[in-house]
């Protein structure tokens, strides 16, 4: 079982500028090995211009602090994801080091992604409403309650093909499966292959849908949902390391191939 790090995508505009959506924790790591995402010699700026969220989550915010050198960076989030980060004290932190520019999204508004210099990309998102209400461990059930979690469908406006990036959900309800309607890509949350696997691995009482996942498996998992609306491809991302598809020789890693998807891999590209 290959080791595999936190659910960080980059996404290029096709002209060596790039957007990162979400920063884990292993950011810095995963960005010394992805020479494209390297300053030209004769610049000190990385071509990443900005970080798209789609929740306060430490496992997708903290590798913001490993951007803190560049000289401006776009953020891009809900005003509750803005407001979790202030109370915790990472967005303080990160602008104590270079300038944010924070952009509000909202579910339905689909906005360009700005390079550095205020123009805009060729790439363009829509905000997906995943909530659940639960909030990261940190708040201590004290913060917003919507907004908290998003997914987003990111479309390259050249070609007019979009991918669906939802890494958190709990429900795939049918105002979110619409929103599926003609994408090319479909990464989604494969946190956990049923919902009682933490019980099943001695790990707790927790389900998966209580901490704000799908499972994959099961009448109502994201793997026969998704494949009921969709023909595109379907890449699970963000697996806990008790789920079976991990494991190449897994028969739920066979079901999940014999369905047509398959599980995100460090350095992997997809092209739109």
């Amino acid at each position: 079982m290959a080791p595999r790090r936190s659910s960080t995508i980059a996404v290029g505009d096709g002209g060596g500028q790039w957007f990162l959506g979400n920063a884990g924790p292993e950011l810095d790591s995963a960005l010394r090995e992805c020479a494209p995402l390297w300053p030209e010699p004769d610049d000190s700026t990385a071509p990443i211009h900005g970080v798209f969220l789609t929740d306060a989550e430490l496992d997708h915010t903290l590798g913001l602090l490993s951007l803190r050198q560049a000289t401006e960076l776009h953020v891009y989030g809900t005003a509750a994801v803005r407001i979790l980060l202030s109370q915790c004290g990472l967005l303080p932190t990160l602008e104590s080091y270079t300038v944010v520019r924070w952009h509000e999204v909202r579910p339905g508004e689909p906005f360009a992604l700005q390079y550095r210099h205020g123009l805009a990309s060729p790439v363009w998102c829509e905000a997906l409403d995943a909530t659940t209400g639960r909030l990261p461990r940190y708040a201590r059930g004290c913060g917003p309650r919507s907004g908290v979690v998003i997914g987003y469908r990111i479309t390259d406006e050249r070609t007019a093909r979009s991918a669906v990036f939802l890494p958190c959900v709990a429900t795939l309800d049918e105002s979110l499966l619409q929103q599926l309607s003609g994408a090319d890509l479909v990464l989604v949350d494969g946190t956990f292959w049923t919902d009682d696997e933490l019980r099943r691995h001695g790990r707790g009482a927790a389900t998966a849908q209580s901490m704000g996942h799908l499972p994959v498996n099961g009448a109502h998992g994201s793997l026969r949902l998704l494949r009921q609306r969709t023909d595109a491809p379907i890449v699970y991302t963000h697996l806990n390391n008790t789920n079976p598809i991990l494991f190449e020789d897994a028969p739920e890693r066979a079901c999940l191939i014999n369905a047509g998807a398959s599980i995100a891999q460090d350095g992997a590209e997809y092209e739109l």
